[in-house]
């Protein structure tokens, strides 16, 4: 399958293209995510998927030929298969290194040992040499911690990888499901010791999960750092396929029901992107629930680019025709006000105190 005349991306793209948080590196709204890379047949990951080297070619091949330049793995996704799998797909594509933005993660288990996990920095190296020889590759565009290891000190963390930029292993870091008092005590104490900075994080964000909203998106805005969002459909459940009287019992979320959402308030959010998908069309091909919800994704000033998997070809090219919907003001607002979060404290009391004060310096 190996081609040499895949498009170098152009700014007609219908995909656009934004600096991953206070840097110069820019990535496509649209990331392509592995998860569904190498599962094996029992587990955590095999219920999520189980593409083999040729499915996944094909898959990295609709990608890039989209404009798709961000590719996005993590060294646990079944236990390693999916970063060897992408990077023998870029051999495979015959893609050139400079071409793609390739980010993987550390931080979950990848032996029985007690030093086999974690953000330490002995498991940091090391697993950043294991990510380097999957990937087949001499450095990693964006490393990321994959969540918030309470047994390493932070500090710990960040001067592991601070070497590991010096090395010229990887060249930009991020963080992976932090709370915004974490990423800011990590942004202090980059800035304190002359780290490398924080360039982004990733996190959860849907309209069925809008909770970031309260203190990481105001934080990332303050910091200027990127933000990647996991799990748009939130688990598929924005696809509306699992909300109606013909739902299957049979289904992923009936295995593994993840992310949490609150379905009396889900059931209207779907409700109303019913109304705003019914009539619209994108390449001649009818609007879905799903694509609408990852269509408000793209509306939102916070995001730097969403990761999008799939398992199957028609799944993947229906999430790219998403960056095709527009949605009105008016659709915006509607979809604002079923999904908007309930006001909590101090939310409303800085909103009441800081009213007179927000636009004084425009």
């Amino acid at each position: 399958m190996a081609t040499n005349n895949l498009p170098r991306f152009h700014e007609d793209n219908r995909l656009r293209y934004k600096a991953l948080g206070d840097s110069g590196l820019f990535v496509s709204e649209l990331c392509l995510g592995t998860m569904t890379f190498g599962g094996g047949d029992e587990g955590i990951w095999g219920l999520i998927g189980n593409l083999q080297q040729e499915q996944a070619d094909e898959l990295m091949k609709i990608a890039l030929e989209a404009g798709i330049n961000f590719i996005d793995t993590a060294n646990v996704y079944g236990f390693g298969a999916s970063e060897r799998i992408v990077g023998q797909s870029l051999k495979n594509l015959g893609v050139p290194r400079e071409d793609v933005v390739l980010a993987t993660k550390v931080l979950g288990p990848m032996g029985d040992g007690p030093n086999a996990r974690g953000a330490s920095r002995g498991h940091i190296m090391s697993e950043c040499k294991a990510s380097l020889a999957r990937l087949q590759t001499d450095y990693i565009d964006l490393y990321q911690i994959h969540g918030f290891d309470p047994a390493t000190p932070i500090e710990e963390t960040l001067e592991a990888l601070n070497t590991l930029v010096q090395q010229g292993h990887v060249r930009y870091v991020g963080l992976s499901n932090w709370a915004a008092w974490q990423v800011m005590k990590a942004i202090g104490i980059t800035r304190a010791r002359n780290l490398c900075p924080i360039t982004s994080l990733q996190a959860y964000y849907t309209l069925v999960g809008r909770d970031l909203e309260r203190d990481i998106v105001p934080m990332l805005a303050s910091e200027k750092v990127g933000l990647m969002v996991w799990s748009p459909l939130a688990g598929g459940y924005l696809s509306g396929k699992y909300e109606g009287p013909d739902v299957s019992e049979e289904n992923r979320r009936a295995q593994f029901d993840f992310p949490p959402v609150n379905r009396e308030r889900g059931s209207e959010v779907i409700r109303v992107m019913r109304e705003i998908a019914d009539g619209k069309q994108v390449d001649g091909e009818p609007v879905s629930v799903a694509q609408i919800a990852l269509a408000w994704l793209l509306h939102q000033k916070p995001v730097t680019s969403i990761i999008v998997g799939a398992k199957r070809p028609d799944q993947l090219k229906a999430n790219i025709r998403a960056t095709g919907v527009r949605l009105s003001d008016d659709e915006l607002a509607a979809l604002d006000e079923v999904s908007r979060l309930p006001e909590e404290y101090p939310g409303w009391m800085l909103e009441r105190q800081g009213e007179y004060r927000a636009h004084a310096k425009e």
